[in-house]
């Protein structure tokens, strides 16, 4: 779990890549061309952030489905109060399917038609309730993501290796400020996205420059972080949250549907 989410995401990310791949083969003569140039890069940056709000959306659409059909597969579990507060569509439950399972896939995804995952609370505020004790987003998952092996400082404000040489004190105090750093990245990143929608990128009447190509390129490998990270966290929680509610281990591996 979330399989469908992640190959939907790659196969978005990697059209942003496109956009910026092609970007880079055009002229810059003029200022018309250099315009264009821009516009294309500016493209990639919304389709990355799309992709983005996409992935967290479908995950998410994801895990509550799947749940819901392991409740109806195994009867004897036990969802979260919480999980009851969740509000779907009546059309996209009342309506027939072959598939009594895709009836519950339609509903969550109808739930989240109308809603985007355009910052680090949001996501949050979706996944956390799923998720273990000591094991949320963000805090909780940061030792981990320093350390691993395709982190970058803008990320974090702390390289892997001078993470490792701290103390255990300062390591925690690495890791709050970290989440400082992430939570300004992300913010730069969707705000960047919302003025290329809202205004074409003229938060001041003048369109922003971005005529570098390689900003571009890190903005699209801090998506893919965030969300390859992400995946790998929900997945593995996921079946945490499956095994603590009374999930067998047959209703477990059955959860893709």
């Amino acid at each position: 779990m979330p399989a469908t989410a992640l190959q939907y995401f790659k196969d978005d990310i990697a059209r942003a890549e496109a956009i910026r791949g092609h970007a880079d083969t055009l002229q810059t003569g003029t200022g018309a061309e250099q315009l264009l140039r821009s516009d294309l890069l500016r493209s990639s940056w919304m389709f990355a952030i799309g992709a983005l709000d996409a992935y967290f959306c479908d995950a998410y659409t994801d895990v509550v489905a799947a749940a819901i059909i392991s409740k109806n597969r195994q009867n004897n579990i036990t969802l979260p109060e919480w999980f009851y507060d969740i509000k779907f569509p009546i059309r996209a439950i009342v309506e027939d399917y072959k598939n009594e399972n895709w009836r519950w896939r339609m509903a969550a995804q109808k739930m989240m038609e109308r809603e985007n995952v355009l910052s680090l609370s949001a996501i949050q505020n979706l996944f956390n309730k799923f998720f273990r004790k000591n094991h949320r987003f963000f805090g909780d998952v940061l030792d981990g993501w320093i350390k691993h092996a395709d982190a970058e400082k803008r990320l974090f404000g702390v390289t892997t290796p001078a993470y490792l040489a701290l103390n255990e004190q300062q390591k925690d105090q690495a890791r709050k400020d970290a989440m400082d750093w992430l939570e300004d990245r992300f913010w730069e990143l969707f705000q960047r996205r919302h003025d290329c929608i809202h205004n074409c990128d003229r938060p001041r009447r003048k369109p922003q420059p971005l005529a570098a190509s390689e900003i571009v390129l890190k903005v699209i490998e801090d998506v893919e972080f965030l969300v390859n990270r992400c995946d790998e966290h929900i997945t593995a929680e996921f079946k945490q949250f499956l095994q603590g509610i009374g999930c067998s281990p047959v209703t477990i591996a059955a959860a893709r549907y």
